[in-house]
């Protein structure tokens, strides 16, 4: 039994009803467990010591969310939440913002995020945008022929043409692989790239019966660009993209 006012780490919050047993092990390799209340059920495990191994509890939050959302709906809570007790996870986050939560939930309910990453290889990209822009071939070319001090500000200007033509098809390819999966989705969004070769990052809500179908537009897509792109496909994932309420403390959903 955890201490009555042990600080305790949160994962997600869940309905009450749906409350799995989590197998996988939490931060600090702690038992998962729920405190509930109102019908909802938050996601803990206890802390024993003060500060977090950021880059191994990470894999451990998202081990969690990934295995409860096998049999539940799952509302992420940012990581490195955490809360002075059990008291204070009903108090200040399942009390006050029961009724969003519940509506949330209601939302998601037997849907699951799907992840899909386009990256460009690098040298066949720039090869393509030389190939179908006569003015980057051009100066391209003039700058090979002359000095690095006599090119200077031609290398500058072919780098800016350069940077527009991969925006254009990164606009192009994105717009396309929206095109093609959208239609299979409950909702999408295009998601910040982190990457230099990246083309696009997209997030898909999906019904769970239509996995199947959505995984087989997303082969169609591969093929469609398998030139250009490589794909990476993920999921299901708990719907974190979707999960609007920014369930970490200081913030609106926690007043």
């Amino acid at each position: 039994m955890p201490q009555a006012d042990a600080r305790v780490y949160v994962y997600g919050v869940l309905a009450g009803a749906d409350a799995p047993n989590v197998s996988a092990d939490g931060v600090e390799q702690a038992h998962v467990r729920t405190v509930e209340h109102a019908g909802l059920a938050a996601l803990v495990s206890t802390l024993g010591s003060e500060e977090l191994a950021a880059a191994r509890e990470v894999r451990a939050h998202w081990r969690v969310l990934e295995d409860a959302s096998k049999s539940a709906t799952v509302l992420p809570v940012r990581f490195g939440t955490v809360l002075e007790g059990d008291r204070a996870v009903r108090e200040q986050l399942l009390e006050p913002n029961a009724e969003r939560l519940t509506e949330m939930l209601d939302e998601l309910a037997g849907r699951v995020q799907l992840n899909v990453r386009g990256d460009y290889d690098e040298q066949q990209l720039l090869r393509e945008v030389v190939r179908t822009s006569p003015q980057v071939a051009a100066l391209r070319d003039r700058v090979s022929r002359v000095s690095d001090s006599a090119g200077y500000y031609d290398r500058i200007r072919l780098g800016e043409l350069v940077a527009a033509e991969i925006a254009a098809r990164r606009e192009q390819d994105t717009a396309l692989a929206m095109a093609r999966l959208e239609p299979f989705a409950v909702s999408a969004r295009a998601e910040e790239i982190s990457s230099q070769n990246g083309a696009f990052k997209l997030a898909f809500l999906v019904e769970s019966a239509e996995m199947d179908t959505f995984g087989e537009a997303v082969g169609l897509l591969r093929e469609n660009l398998a030139e250009r792109v490589t794909l990476t496909y993920v999921g299901p994932l708990p719907p974190y993209t979707f999960a609007e309420t920014d369930l970490s403390p200081g913030t609106a959903a926690w007043a």
